[in-house]
Order: structure tokens, then C-alpha cells, then sequence
């Protein structure tokens, strides 16, 4: 695998597909199908710190062209990326592992397929289990496809523009105010009406993804579908199997939506999920060493510290689960709340260096933690970033966000603009240190109102179905991925105890869960019905 530019690899991979199309000269002839696969022989280097140069030599990538619709083929075509790591010995092959990172909206851009290849490489030196995972290196491809509406090739991605324009808002966990939540109305309204116009939007689905992989599955003459997903990847792997349960080989889903019930539904159950994050890896521990921690010697008084912080370094301490569910990240908030409120117009180059000299902890990590958090919440609190929100003026949404937008909204049927608000408000009320943790208003005024619902029943007779979950997880909270799991009766599932991950398998958090990963995939070996893991090394 050679490495081009990303614009050279575009340029070489729109002449490999418009020579395909060019019409041959001489006798009439049967014409070929419009659909298919187009691997080129150079591909960019996917986004990865360290690449393995012989991973990446057994590394291709190519192009898709589908069904827009593959109800109705007809309708045209649309064309999307794929990255394949071919197993070591191909002589050997057993078949293919398709895999998603998650999102939706997410482009790995082939650095999911490679990262895994690469991890089974590194797992298959352990000594008392290396040898699955040097098994699964040697007999199995790696295979990651592109989500329809991210490909690279011109007109087939998906990006909701307008020139109307988004007017700025402030953060609605701390600002309820008409103005404002007026602003988040209108935002959310704009969002919608430009990405429903779009004519590509439609066919941007879960479902169409999921006949997407089938599709694919068939031009790669794989005779089973096995799979791994992270996350959405699990909503995704769920539509699949419920759709073809007879193609279903092993699936392993990782950090688990809720597929049994609706992505408004997997919104408002993540506040909660926070709250129980922030008192178990927060408050508990900062109340059981208040010397170090110095924010109090209770969990009760933990939580006042947080309640107690100026809105807008609230807001910066909640824009990432990094910040707000280590102790350090509260320490480093309450200083600087305390420092803003006494001298208000301080700059930052004067509270760096008071920090620097400030005393924040007698542990020395504690101490560097807690100095690194204050950094990244002061910049946050001087460039408040609104999450979901693109930044003011004519609209003009990324590919990642507007795929996201598109199947969060047709994936799901939404409660109305009102209904909505209410609920916000009830969830902040009631989980007032992870506020308002809702995504998807925009979907409460999609325009259309009816959606297909993810087929779980077929889904539920599966017996080749391992579920992973992390006890603790805010993307996807274990309480979602419980109910799924007590209506899919024959699948097996992990839990890794007492950890706060996402995405568990191959990340290098419990050996516990690479045993059972790894054999299930390579041997079919199931653990049994609900299975635990105490392993847990949080890195």
C-alpha cells in the first residue's frame, strides 16, 4: 500500500470509476451492471500515530457503487469507500470480519480495519492467549465500508447547506431563558429544513446501510457476515442481522444501543448515566481522600463544589466526559471559578501563572493532573464550543454532521418541539451536574414523521449474537444495552465491572474480554448468558 495525498487518491479513483463508464466501441454487447467494486492499487495512508508497514502492505482500498435505493435500483446509484487488510496467509483464509467504529456520521477513513489487524498483531504475542488472536491475523480479513453519504467520490456525500443562517446560542443547560432557548429553536429548525431538502437525504438510513453490507458482502463472495461494531456500529449490526439473520455468522457488538427501542429514548437516558459516573469516579473518591482532592469530605459536599462553579466554567467542565468525570478536572474548575469571580477581568496569561505557583494537591499526579485541567478549562471557558450547533452565519454542515443529523432523524420518530423543551428541562432538574445531554432537538421537526423500526424480533432468534458492555459508559449507557439484552434471548454478554470505557474489545482494558472476543470470533466459543469481567485496567 503505497501512500498518495488524499486529493491524488480522489482524482485516480474518479478516472478508474468514469472509465468504467465510458461506452466501448464495436459489437452490441450485454451492458455490465452500473454496480459494483473498484480497487485501486495505491490508497492513502489511513490516520493512525503508528502504522505497521506489513499491515499496511496487506492493506487496499477501493469504491462502492450501489443501489441509491436498494428497494427500487432503479432510482440510480451512490457511491461510498472500502478498506480491506487481507489475512497474513492467504491460502489459509477462513473468511472476513466487517467492522464500524461507531457514530453515526464517523469516517474512519480505513483506520478502524487497519487499527484491528494491528491489535490482533500485538495481542497475538500474549502468551497464554496469543495464539487465537495469531489465528485470526492469519485466516481472516479485515474489511471496513464507508457509511453511505461519507464517500469521497463528488456527489456522493451528503452536507445540509443554506443561507440562512444560525444565530448564536448559549448553553441551554445554563441559559433557559425564552431568548435563548427561542435561538435553539430556530438553530434546530434551520438544521432540519436543510438537510430534509437535501435529495440524497432520504436514502441515508440505517437500513440502506445495513443492505449496503450485504450488498458488499455478496460482491466479496463471503458466505457468512461476521462483524464487529462499536456503538451506532451496534444499532447498525442489529438492522443487519435483523434483516438477513440467515447470513449472521459471529457478530460481536460493543458498547450497546438500545436497538429495541428509539435514539430519542438513547438521548435521555445519558444524563442519568452521567450523574452515575460523575458520584462513582468523582465525588466517592474525592470524599474518601479530601486531603488530596481538597473538595470536601462528602460526596454531598463533592457535588456542591461542581453546583457552586460559575455557569460558564460549568458549561466547560461538562463539554467533555474527559473534564467532568475526573476529580482533577473539578479541582482545576473550582479554582478557576473562584479566581474569575474574585478578579473578573483577569487575562489568561495572569491565571496561568498563578496557577503554575498554585498549590492544587500534595500528590504529585493529582497536582500535574489537576494543572492540565485548569489549562484546558480556562481555553474552553474563553472558546465556548456548542456541541451539535454549527457555528454562526449561513449554514454549512460538515459530511460527518449531516449524515449524522440524517440518521438520528430518519432512523427514529421524535416527540414534538414542546414535548422536547419539557423533557429537557425535567432532565435538568433532575440531573443537574450532567444537564442537558440531549442530542437531536433538530429531529423534532423532521419533516417526515414515520420511520421503519429496526427488525429486533428476527434479530432475538439469532444464537451467534456477543454483546460487550463497560458498567459504565455515557455514550451508551450498560442501562440501554440491558434492555436489549434481556429481549434477545439467545446472545451471550460480557461485562467488564466497575470500568468507564467505550468501545471495550481491543482497546487494552481487560484481557478478560480479549479471551472471550478472540475465541468467539476465531473458534465460535460463547461464553455463557451473562458473563463478568473484574479486570478492569482503565488507561
Amino acid at each position: 500500500m503505497k501512500s498518495l495525498t488524499t486529493a491524488s487518491a480522489i482524482t485516480f479513483r474518479c478516472l478508474v470509476l468514469m472509465a468504467t463508464l465510458i461506452p466501448s466501441v464495436g459489437h452490441p454487447q450485454a451492458q455490465p451492471s452500473p454496480f459494483g467494486i473498484e480497487w485501486f492499487l495505491d490508497c492513502p495512508q489511513p490516520a493512525l500515530e503508528r502504522l505497521d508497514p506489513e499491515v499496511i502492505e496487506r492493506t487496499q482500498c477501493g469504491i462502492v457503487t450501489a443501489p441509491l435505493d436498494h428497494a427500487a435500483p432503479e432510482r440510480g446509484s451512490i457511491s461510498f469507500d472500502i478498506t480491506r487488510v487481507g489475512a497474513k496467509q492467504p491460502l489459509s483464509r477462513q473468511g472476513a470480519l466487517f467492522a464500524n467504529p461507531g457514530g453515526p456520521g464517523l469516517d474512519a477513513g480505513g483506520a478502524f480495519a487497519v487499527h484491528l489487524a494491528t491489535v490482533w498483531k500485538h495481542y497475538a504475542r500474549q502468551p497464554d492467549w496469543g495464539d487465537t488472536y495469531r489465528e485470526l491475523a492469519d485466516t481472516y480479513d479485515v474489511v471496513e465500508v464507508t457509511p453511505r453519504g461519507l464517500g469521497s467520490l463528488p456527489g456522493s456525500r451528503l452536507e445540509c447547506q443554506s443561507e440562512r443562517k444560525i444565530v448564536p446560542q448559549g448553553d441551554i443547560s445554563e441559559d433557559r431563558s425564552e431568548a435563548n432557548l427561542a435561538a435553539v429553536r430556530h438553530n434546530a429548525r434551520l438544521i432540519a429544513q436543510a438537510c430534509a431538502s437535501h435529495p440524497l437525504t432520504p436514502y441515508i438510513t440505517t437500513e440502506q446501510t445495513a443492505r449496503d453490507l450485504e450488498f458488499v458482502r455478496k460482491q466479496l463472495g463471503e458466505l457468512r457476515f461476521n462483524y464487529l461494531g462499536n456503538a451506532y456500529g451496534t444499532w447498525l449490526g442489529a438492522w443487519y442481522g435483523g434483516l438477513f439473520p440467515a447470513h449472521v455468522g459471529r457478530m460481536v457488538l460493543d458498547s450497546n444501543l438500545n436497538w429495541t427501542s428509539t435514539f430519542e429514548h438513547a438521548s435521555f437516558i445519558v444524563a442519568s448515566e452521567k450523574e452515575k459516573i460523575f458520584d462513582r469516579f468523582v465525588a466517592t473518591p474525592a470524599a474518601l481522600y479530601p486531603g488530596l482532592y481538597q473538595l470536601g469530605d462528602s460526596p454531598v459536599a463533592v457535588r456542591r463544589v461542581f453546583m457552586e462553579l460559575l455557569p460558564s466554567v460549568r458549561t466547560a467542565l461538562r463539554s467533555n466526559n474527559r473534564y467532568y468525570s475526573d476529580p482533577a478536572g473539578l479541582m482545576g474548575a473550582h479554582v478557576l471559578s473562584r479566581w474569575l469571580r474574585e478578579a473578573p477581568d483577569s487575562d489568561d496569561l495572569t491565571l496561568e501563572a498563578r496557577a503554575r505557583a498554585y498549590l492544587f494537591s500534595p500528590d504529585a499526579e493529582i497536582e500535574q493532573r489537576a494543572k492540565a485541567m485548569f489549562s484546558l478549562l480556562l481555553q474552553r471557558v474563553r472558546e465556548p464550543l456548542q456541541a451539535n450547533v454549527p457555528k454562526p452565519g449561513p449554514l454549512r454542515m460538515s459530511a460527518a454532521d449531516s449524515v449524522k443529523t440524517a440518521i438520528l432523524c430518519n432512523d427514529s420518530v421524535y416527540s414534538s418541539e414542546e414535548q422536547w423543551q419539557q423533557k429537557e428541562s425535567e432532565s435538568l432538574a433532575k440531573h443537574p451536574v450532567a444537564g442537558s445531554a440531549l442530542e437531536a432537538r433538530q429531529c423534532t421537526t423532521w419533516p417526515r414523521k414515520t420511520a421503519a423500526p429496526l427488525p429486533h424480533k428476527a434479530l432475538a432468534q439469532l444464537d451467534s449474537l456477543l454483546m460487550v458492555q463497560a458498567e459504565f459508559d455515557d455514550h451508551a449507557p450498560s442501562t440501554g444495552a440491558a434492555w436489549a439484552f434481556e429481549r434477545t434471548f439467545p446472545a451471550s454478554r460480557v461485562q467488564l465491572k466497575d470500568a468507564y470505557v467505550h468501545g471495550v474489545s481491543f482497546s487494552g482494558v481487560s484481557a478478560c474480554v480479549n479471551r472471550w472476543v478472540g475465541d468467539y470470533l476465531m473458534h465460535g466459543t460463547k461464553p455463557p448468558r451473562s458473563t463478568v469481567c473484574t479486570d478492569a485496567t482503565l488507561q
